[in-house]
């Protein structure tokens, strides 16, 4: 099962997020925050939980975003040396958001 398939069927609390970046599976686990304060509250509003994430491992960053009831992979980065990591996560988080604006 991949770790994607393994997230549950809706947002991520902060505990979940904290538990992620404590496995062994992922060296980071990040939320994908809002653009802007009013996008934020609207989906503070909306959803208890994280909806965009990003996950990066010594190999590859992965932007995923929770979409009709389930986590959907967007964007995914292989990465060859640590100094690409920054690069990678920033096309992650940059293709979560634009996924949410369509």
């Amino acid at each position: 099962m991949s770790l994607v398939a393994s997230l549950p069927g809706r947002p991520l609390t902060d505990g979940e997020i904290a538990s992620l970046n404590r496995a062994d599976s992922v060296e980071l686990a990040v939320a994908v925050e809002s653009d802007t304060d009013s996008e934020a509250a609207e989906a503070n509003a909306a959803a208890d939980g994280a909806e965009g994430l990003l996950l990066a491992t010594d190999s590859w960053v992965k932007g995923i975003d929770f979409l009709g009831g389930a986590w959907e992979v967007v964007e995914s980065v292989d990465i060859q040396h640590e100094e690409d990591r920054y690069d990678a996560l920033r096309a992650c988080e940059d293709a979560v958001r634009a996924n949410r604006a369509e």
